[in-house]
């Protein structure tokens, strides 16, 4: 660790996430200089202590000296206090902003990179990451600044008193800076693989609650505890062979300080011995090389907590880095005419294998459109990229004549409606529900939506009514319940484009029926888009694509597609066949 490459450090990872609160941690800075300028005074009245008062027994001295004493103690106290404050708060203001900015560039990113990553490594970056952030500013930087300074104090304080006995005090310095930057680079390496293994531990648990009723059916608990203690001690593993490094540069700068003033107390015993110099020099040159010591052993920890910090920055660059969605902008507060695909193709990321392949279609307005096929045929894929979830990898995708990726994201989005077969309901009352992206709705349209939703009885019956706060995903409330309310949600919405993505699949036939209703009543005058496996959600839709491995084999009527294409008669008649032995 040498001083150029301390500060490269500093600026190339440490500095921009420092520099918005760069007039607190100044300010903090001059205090830290002032309590430092105290020390050195403090450093310096040994000798006028131990000369003027215990050898020439100079009693008038007793009438300021004690008042110094207590100014340089207090001036310190007082500078590390506001020093303290400063920094502290400017930790908490970073990782504050650090948190809001991080989690609102995750929700700008494409869905792609959620594919391809854990939600645990994505949570542990957004956590406990921008957490050890919180420690680079509070206590290590904290420490680089205070006692820096200190250290260049009290060397001069040594070096005036007597410069030999301070240099025979340095001879350990390089060796000490030696082994900080060798283990302190092996903290870090460390650090990332200790990090990454607490990522899949959070990834685990959160994986564990959302699939808790799959895990409880094949009692498959044993396993997943197996699986989550291999994780956690492993993690163990790594988190104590990083104490061990710490605490071994502990060891060492301990070993190197005694060996310091073991030598500044033999050397300078000798020339007290000879009259060279005085007790007071002695004990004033001592003290400053103690006090030069302690600093430096608190920066040489704080250099390997640097370490570690880097390891989270590095991860938190990863992150800072995905492309966000890019939006267009070229206005639209309506849908006038058609969606069209121009010889779409789509892979997947890292797949080679084409989820969708020449897809040429065209969807007007009004139009209710029924997607059929087998599972993995890409119909969810397809409906995906009308709001532009992801951009297709060839072809191009139009919206009322303009290149979707031309289109304002906040305007497409906000012209299409969405039920799916996963209903996802968030953390709040049934009202805060319904009002998702629709902040200006009023109490009345809710009330209307959920009676087309007919789902306003079951809430009626409820303790708080639309207030009843729903838990994680609405898991206190039953499928068929879930679903009206997301269908009561996007009549809320009121988009002229609706897409429902198999959202009765899931549910019983009683559900199923009131649902569907619920869903006849939301399709009125709107373009429909819907992935069905319902015969009279196919039968009453004004066309039907027949989708497989990809393609679009077939498109027309019902009644034509009986005739005409032996894949729909094949699917219609599983679907049948299925329906039946549900009754």
């Amino acid at each position: 660790m040498n001083k150029s490459s301390l500060t490269q450090l500093f600026q190339r990872k440490v500095w921009r996430f420092v520099s918005p609160y760069a007039g607190s941690v100044l300010l903090a800075v001059v205090f830290s200089l002032i309590s430092s300028g105290a020390s050195g005074g403090i450093a310096w009245m040994v000798k006028p202590v131990i000369d003027s008062i215990f050898v020439e027994k100079k009693y008038a001295v007793l009438t300021w000296l004690p008042l110094a004493i207590i100014f340089l103690y207090s001036l310190r106290g007082g500078s590390q206090m506001v020093y303290s404050l400063m920094m502290r708060s400017a930790s908490l203001k970073m990782v504050r902003d650090l948190r809001i900015r991080t989690y609102s560039h995750l929700l700008r990113l494409p869905l792609s990179v959620f594919g391809s990553e854990t939600s645990g490594r994505i949570i542990s970056r957004v956590i406990y990451d921008i957490s050890m952030l919180q420690s680079l500013v509070s206590d290590t930087l904290l420490t680089f600044f205070k006692e820096g300074p200190t250290v260049i104090v009290m060397l001069v304080v040594a070096f005036y008193r007597k410069w030999d006995v301070a240099l025979l005090a340095l001879v350990v310095l390089p060796g000490m800076i030696r082994l900080t930057h060798r283990f302190g680079t092996k903290v870090k390496r460390q650090k990332g693989k200790a990090q990454q293994t607490l990522s899949t531990i959070t990834h685990q648990v959160g994986e564990s609650v959302t699939g808790l009723r799959v895990v409880k059916i094949f009692i498959n608990e044993e396993s997943f505890v197996s699986r989550f203690m291999n994780e956690c001690l492993k993690h163990y593993g790594q988190e104590y062979k990083i104490i061990r490094l710490k605490e071994m540069i502990k060891f060492l700068s301990d070993v190197a300080s005694g060996v310091g003033v073991g030598l500044v107390v033999w050397y300078g015993g000798l020339l007290v011995v000879k009259g060279v110099i005085t007790s007071g020099d002695l004990f004033s040159s001592l003290g400053a090389i103690i006090m030069v010591l302690s600093p430096m052993k608190k920066i040489g920890d704080s250099y390997t907590i640097l370490q570690e910090t880097v390891a989270a920055i590095d991860r938190l660059e990863w992150l800072e880095q995905l492309p966000e969605e890019k939006s267009g902008t070229v206005r639209v507060d309506s849908f006038q005419k058609e969606i069209c695909f121009e010889n779409v193709s789509h892979r997947h990321n890292g797949n080679d294998e084409y989820a969708l392949q020449n897809i040429d279609l065209k969807i007007h307005k009004g139009e209710i459109l029924a997607i059929v096929g087998a599972s993995g045929a890409g119909k969810s894929t397809l409906i995906d990229l009308i709001p532009r979830y992801f951009d297709p990898s060839e072809g191009t995708v139009f919206f009322d004549g303009h290149d979707i990726r031309t289109i304002d994201l906040a305007d497409l989005r906000g012209l299409i409606g969405l039920v799916s077969q996963d209903v996802i309901l968030f953390n709040g009352s049934i009202r805060e529900n319904m009002a998702f992206g629709k902040p200006d709705v009023t109490d009345a349209d809710i009330e209307k939506a959920s009676k087309l939703a007919n789902i306003y009885d079951v809430i009626m019956e409820l303790p708080d009514g639309f207030e009843t706060v729903l838990g994680e995903r609405g898991l206190n409330l039953s499928g068929g319940q879930r679903q009206r309310i997301a269908i009561a949600r996007a009549i809320c919405k009121n988009s002229p484009i609706l897409i429902l993505d198999e959202a009765t699949s899931a549910l019983d036939r009683v559900n199923e029926q009131l649902v569907q209703n619920s869903l006849e009543k939301l399709m009125k005058g709107r373009t429909t888009i819907v992935v069905a496996h319902r015969l009279s959600t196919i039968r009453n839709a004004d066309r039907i694509l027949v989708m497989d491995h990809g393609k679009i084999v077939a498109s027309g009527s019902h009644n034509h597609l009986m005739e005409n294409s032996p894949a729909y008669k094949q699917l219609y008649h599983t679907m049948n066949v299925q329906e039946m032995e549900s009754v």
